[in-house]
């Protein structure tokens, strides 16, 4: 019997893990071999019902998450119709919670939980014609035990997808299961225990991905630094790698120590990169979702993170959490932001099937029943304040998290005394209406330009424009309004004496009396920013 697995990631870019790890199993068993089709969610929906049936599978089997379940669901009914025979296993978090197939009435399975040992016994029995269950729980065997997914024909189906190239994707490893923390808005806390790969197996791992030319690899372990003596072993290792790689972690700030800081502050600049959940930093918040964090030594870590200039951190925020107020959540924004994480991430609360905040909701949150179950309002926050926070995700996400606007951002959080304060007013100012600065980067300066003018002193407004303007943009196109003193004699002369090509631009900034040189092909390997130097004309 022919089996396929369908993996529908949520970009491109992605190249999921779990359908490899199901076939590395079942195919180590020596049994029987297993088909994957790689796809995702901005695919036409009606080519991958083709290539499904194509490939004319006794036996499809689907991972289920909240980005893809929709399509699940679609394609899986018009399967069952084109395909009668065939069967259909279900596996994944979106389906990890389900007591009959009364919501996938397509599906002949549900596996609930981990899925290799479990999903080689159903086919097993599918093909020998054993009567099972149609809901059953994973078994979780010693993750050692299992082979390792990073097959020949793992690297080999990087040919036969959109982008064919491993160093263009986002390889995700595994090098453990389970969190120790049970917070109550999060699956993992679902699940008992954590199990760790061994350290040797690790590395064996890690290198065999960068031989074969991975550039990006992100541990999909919950909290990486929850073993601290494992996570500093595993980041020496990679601190000793000859390799442009970079080493994408999600952690825990308050469980950094001085050796860990100490082993990351040496780390060559872009090898290693931080996601942390900080989440809130309200006090009752915390306590109603069962998370425990030192707050204050977890954002005291994130400024010391950021501080070395050598990795991208990006930080957590979650709205909608129990307890939290828009006056809390300010807070929150503003000590965050006062840490200077390179990314700031302004989340709402998703109400996960199996969690235990969904299963008890003592809180009056309002939701959909539709992946991916996010909160419309609590009896904390209403609609409106939702609302009010989507705008200023948005400009969060645009002018922060974008990196473009340094400058100027900085210098407009001292004039709203708060960075809250800004992105609020801002928002507001940007609205429905005004959305002119989503268009282009050059709408999005003139945006920002003309909504500080009222506020500000027209000279260092226009100075900080001009400064982040042309500091990221290498086309060099002011806004609208702010005029270019561009020194293209001082650029010829300069120019003459160089003798390798090379892209820059002199500018005069009448704010400072002074000219700066854009070299435009010295870029920071984390900020995005070009090199800029005052630079004496006349000297030249």
């Amino acid at each position: 019997m022919k089996t396929v697995i369908i993996s529908i990631c949520a970009k491109n870019i992605h190249k999921a893990l779990a359908p490899w790890c199901l076939k590395s199993y079942c195919e180590d068993k020596g049994l029987f071999s297993i088909g994957i089709i790689e796809v995702n969610v901005n695919d036409n929906i009606n080519e991958i019902i083709g290539k499904i049936y194509k490939s004319k599978p006794d036996i499809a089997a689907f991972s289920c998450y909240i980005w893809n379940i929709d399509y699940v669901r679609k394609i899986g009914i018009v399967i069952k119709k084109l395909l009668p025979n065939i069967k259909i296993i279900l596996g994944g978090p979106e389906v990890s919670f389900e007591t009959d197939l009364c919501n996938y009435l397509f599906s002949d399975y549900i596996i609930r939980g981990a899925g290799e040992e479990t999903f080689f016994e159903l086919i097993y029995d599918i093909q020998n014609n054993i009567v099972r269950n149609k809901i059953i729980d994973g078994i979780c065997g010693d993750f050692n035990d299992f082979p390792s997914p990073y097959t020949d024909e793992y690297f080999e189906s990087f040919k036969n997808n959109q982008i064919p190239s491993i160093e263009n994707r986002l390889i995700y490893y595994e090098s453990s299961r389970g969190c120790p923390f049970c917070c109550s808005y999060c699956l993992s806390s679902a699940f008992d225990g954590v199990h760790c790969l061994f350290i040797e197996r690790v590395k064996k791992d890690l290198l065999l991905l960068i031989d074969k030319g991975a550039k990006c690899i992100k541990f999909v372990d919950r909290t990486f630094n929850a073993k601290k003596a494992r996570a500093k072993e595993i980041l020496t290792f990679i601190y000793s790698l000859v390799t442009d790689c970079t080493f994408h972690f999600e952690a825990a700030a308050d469980l950094f120590d001085k050796e860990l800081l100490r082993i990351i502050e040496k780390m060559p600049a872009g090898r290693i990169q931080f996601e942390i959940g900080i989440q809130s930093t309200n006090q009752s918040t915390l306590s109603a979702i069962g998370r425990k964090t030192d707050t204050a030594l977890a954002l005291k870590n994130i400024k010391k993170l950021t501080s070395f200039s050598n990795c991208h951190i990006h930080v957590d925020l979650i709205a909608g959490l129990p307890e939290e107020t828009v006056s809390s959540f300010s807070k929150a924004v503003n000590r965050c932001v006062n840490c200077k994480p390179h990314m700031l991430q302004l989340g709402f609360l998703k109400m996960l099937k199996g969690t235990k905040i969904r299963e008890e909701n003592n809180f009056g949150a309002v939701f959909s029943e539709f992946a991916p179950y996010e909160v419309y309002q609590t009896d904390t926050l209403t609609f409106d304040d939702i609302i009010k926070l989507k705008r200023i995700e948005s400009i969060i996400e645009r002018f922060y998290n974008g990196g473009m606007f340094d400058a100027t951002i900085n210098y407009a959080f001292r004039l709203f005394k708060t960075p809250y304060a800004f992105f609020e007013k801002f928002s507001k100012y940007c609205g429905a209406d005004n959305l002119n600065y989503k268009v282009s980067v050059k709408n999005a300066y003139t945006a920002l330009l003309n909504f500080l003018l009222p506020f500000g002193d027209k000279n260092e407004i226009e100075h900080n424009i001009k400064l982040d303007c042309l500091s990221f943009d290498s086309k060099g196109q002011l806004p609208d309004g702010i005029k270019p003193i561009r020194d293209k004699q001082a650029e010829l002369k300069l120019r003459t004496s160089i003798k390798k090509h090379t892209n820059f631009r002199i500018e005069f900034f009448e704010f400072e009396s002074k000219h700066k040189l854009f070299v435009y092909e010295n870029r920071h390997i984390i900020t995005g920013k070009f090199e800029v130097r005052d630079i004496a004309v006349e000297n030249l």
